[in-house]
Order: structure tokens, then sequence, then C-alpha cells
């Protein structure tokens, strides 16, 4: 009987051992057959439909939007501050799980089998030597446990988490500045671009006439065959940048709608910032906006909450330690019978129950408490460093945007005197040359610098515009009620 058994046990224990290889070669299956080929994709792959708003809907066709419109519709519809968002709650809930610690934990439980137990006894009681205990029982219960003290390491732990959700907080709100930043500038390429073909509309037009004028002395003999020719070619790179410009404005619409989160299928009516004016020079010096960076933006604060995190983290480690002080308690009701011998059960169905104080301190646990320790310490370390890399970025990307808005100020105000002097200088030549006392050449030279002065002077602006949101940007500002710190 106990050769079947074995036999029995060691064929059963043979199937387990197949089935477990033959999942593991069914694993397999999964990944790449060979290195030197690509994976490919299955035939059906499942899919990647998600349920989301209808972005048609957000938008009102008969509206047309300006800048603070759309930066409005980009907080509503854009996903990267909905993930945002969604990452702070999570760091609210974490506070609470931690929180959930203090207070006791209540369960219920069911136990239920049947047991049959040989047991020895001496055989002058009887004479085989053994008896055989048979035994049902069901024990519904409810147990209590109350961790009463852990010398800090809950107190920790909370705030660990609380830091954490100031860090998550902070990080919202840095994803709606760089969000405000990224479609302010795409708002102002947009407009230049739109300003540029404009431009490059007037400069076909100027093209145009200067043609006509090289045609007309033309047939007054005064002009030469090359001198026509030429003017067809300032006509045809004019046509040339005219299509150029208007795809340019079409990309620059494309990347706009993009980042502010909707299809750039969808038909939006977007305005043009022609009668606004331009951003001032800095109201304050750099020393000044280095400092109110370093005070205000998310990414410093998520730093330095992030080291208070860290060494949060490190007495946590810490007191892993230290012993944990319980009160466990159970109330049980006792539903079973007993028989030896296959005699008649005896039965019972009594309420019982304990009441313990726990008291438990970690001895030995391979060293994974201290190796705890030391993983929180090179977290808390590398969170020093990393207030250190926040505070440096600030500074620069402060210095920046600070010299670049000056530049294009500068940059601005000189492209308004060169288009000034360019379209006088064109008028002039166009007059000499009708007058035939200018030559074609210098006529040509007037239009190419007129064209350039006024794709220059809408780059200007642009400029001026995307480097003061870049300051505020850099100073935290951006999107804040403050004077000057909304683009």
């Amino acid at each position: 009987m106990r050769a079947r058994t074995s036999s029995c046990i060691a064929f059963a224990l043979a199937l387990f051992i197949a089935h477990i290889s033959a999942q593991t070669a069914d694993v397999l299956q999964l990944a790449p057959e060979t290195p030197s080929r690509p994976w490919r994709l299955p035939a059906t792959m499942p899919s990647t439909d998600v349920d989301s708003a209808d972005e048609s809907s957000l938008v009102d066709p008969a509206k047309a939007y300006d800048l603070p419109a759309l930066i409005d519709l980009a907080e509503r519809s854009n996903p990267a501050t909905r993930e945002a968002w969604e990452r702070a709650r999570q760091a609210a809930l974490a506070v609470g799980l931690v929180e959930s610690a203090y207070l006791p934990q209540i369960s219920a439980e069911a136990l239920a089998g049947y047991q049959r137990t040989p047991l020895p006894i001496p055989s002058t009681l009887i004479q085989k030597g053994y008896f055989t205990s048979d035994t049902r029982e069901l024990v519904p219960s409810l147990a209590v446990k109350w961790l009463l003290f852990d010398f800090g390491r809950r107190k920790y732990t909370e705030q660990a988490t609380r830091e954490n959700s100031f860090v998550a907080n902070v990080t919202f709100t840095g994803a709606h500045q760089q969000l405000i930043f990224a479609v302010s500038r795409d708002y102002y390429t947009y407009s230049a671009e739109r300003g540029k073909e404009q431009a490059a509309e007037n400069a076909l037009r100027t093209a145009e006439i200067d043609r006509d004028a090289v045609q007309a002395q033309r047939k007054n003999g005064l002009a030469t065959i090359v001198d026509v020719a030429k003017a067809e070619r300032q006509v045809a790179q004019a046509k040339f940048n005219m299509a150029r410009e208007t795809g340019a404005v079409r990309t620059a619409y494309a990347v706009l709608l993009a980042d502010v989160g909707v299809s750039p299928t969808i038909d939006i009516r977007i305005t043009q910032n022609s009668g606004e004016s331009l951003p001032t020079a800095p109201a304050e010096t750099i020393e000044q906006y280095i400092h109110e960076a370093l005070a205000n933006r998310p990414d410093v604060l998520a730093a330095f909450a992030k080291q208070r995190a860290a060494r949060a983290s490190v007495e946590e480690a810490r007191a892993e330690h230290r012993p944990t002080v319980a009160l466990v308690a159970q109330a049980y009701q006792n539903i079973g019978a007993l028989r030896s011998d296959d005699g008649p059960y005896s039965h019972v169905d009594k309420p019982g129950g304990a009441l313990f104080v726990q008291f438990s301190v970690p001895l030995f646990d391979g060293n994974r408490r201290n190796t705890q320790v030391a993983i929180a310490h090179a977290e808390e370390a590398a969170a020093d460093d990393q207030i250190d890399v926040a505070r440096h970025g600030a500074v620069r990307d402060v210095t920046e945007a600070y010299f670049a808005l000056t530049t294009a100020i500068a940059e601005d105000d000189a492209a308004v005197v060169l288009v000034q002097a360019a379209r006088t200088a064109h008028a002039a030549s166009l007059e000499s040359y009708r007058r035939g006392v200018g030559t074609y050449t210098n006529l040509a030279d007037d239009e190419n610098a007129l064209v350039q002065a006024e794709t220059e002077l809408e780059d200007a602006g642009a400029n001026v515009r995307i480097a003061a949101a870049a300051l505020a940007l850099a100073t935290g500002r951006i999107g804040s009620d403050e004077d000057g710190a909304y683009p």
C-alpha cells in the first residue's frame, strides 16, 4: 500500500513539473525569437481607443480666440495638466493612506475544516499504541489589531508623504506654467508668421510694381532686356517667398493647436496681436529677478520639499530598528465536533476570546533595515544635489531670458527704424528709376532690403513677446495675477 502511494505521489510530481515546464516554454513565446530580427507586431492588436472628451465640443466656432482664450482652452484640454492633476490627487491620497495606520485594523475571519489525526498513546491504555481523532470545526471570529507605539515610524512616513504631496502640487503648477509659456510662444510665433506672410504679399506687390516700371522703361528704350529678366526674377522670387510663408503659417498653426491640446484639423479663428503694445524693458535688476525665481519657481520649491521628504524617509528607515507595541484582540465562536476511533462525536458551540499586548522588536533580517537606511541616505544626498541643480537652472534661465528680452527690445527698435529707412530708400529708388536717373540694380537692392527689413521687424516683435514670457516663466511669475506676469 505504501509503495503504491509513493508511486502515485511521484507520478503526480512528474506531471506537475511537466506542466510548469510547458508554461515556461509558452511564456518564452512572448519574447522575440532571435536577437537578429525585429519583433513582428501581431496581426490583431488590442484596441488603443481611450475615452476622451470630444475636442470639437470645447471649441466655439463663432469665437475669435486671443491668447488668454487659447490658454484657457489649453488648460481645459491639454492632457499634460490633467496627468499632473491626477499625480497630485494620488499623492494626497497617499497621505490619507498613512493616516489610516493610526486607527485600529478590524477584520472578520472564518476558519472551517476537517482534520483526521493519528495520535500516539501508551499501549497500556490502548493495545495498538495509537488512536485516531476526527475534528470538524467552524470558527468565525472578529479580530482587532491596534498599533499603539512604533517610536516614530508612522510619524516620519506621514511627513514624507505630505512633502511628496506638496511636490506633486507645485509640479502641477509648474505644468500649467510650462503650458502657458508653450501656448504663448506658439501664439506669438504664429502671429509673426502671419505678419511675415503679409509682408511677403506686400513684397510681391512691390516686385510687380517695379517690374511694371522696368517694362515701361523698356518700351521707351531706357531699359535692357536684362533688366526686364531681373525684374521677372524678382517677381518669381517674391511668389516663392509668398508660398513659403503660407506654409510656415500653416505649420505654426498646427504647432499652436497641438500645444493647446486639440487636433490641428479643427478650425479655430485666432486673433492677431498686431494691435497690442510690446512689453517694455525689465523693470527690475537681474539680481532681483534671480531672487524672485529662487523664491517662487515650482522646480526650486519642489527640490526643497524633496529634500525634506528624503530626510523624513531617513528617520522612517531608522525607526524600523525600534520595537513596536500593539493591542491584539479576538472574539470568536467555536462550532465544532470531536470523536476518537470512529466513536460518537462530541459537539461544542461556545464563544471565546483573547486579548494580548504584543511587543515586537526586530533582531535579524539579513541586513535589510541597514540597507534601507543606506538607500534613504543616498536619496537624501541626491535631494541635496537636486536643490543645487534647480538653483543653477533658475539662475541660468533668468539670465538667458533677461538678456534675451533686452536684446530683443533693442533689435525691435532698430528694426522699426530700418523699415522706415528701407521704405524711404525704395520709394526714392523707384521714383529715380522712373525718371531715368536711377539704375535697376539700385532699385532691386532697395526692394530686397525692404523685404528683409519688414520680415526682421515681424521676427523682432515676436522675439520681444516670447522673451518677456520666458522671463515670466523663469521667475515663476507666469500665469499669476501680477502686472506683467501674464503673457
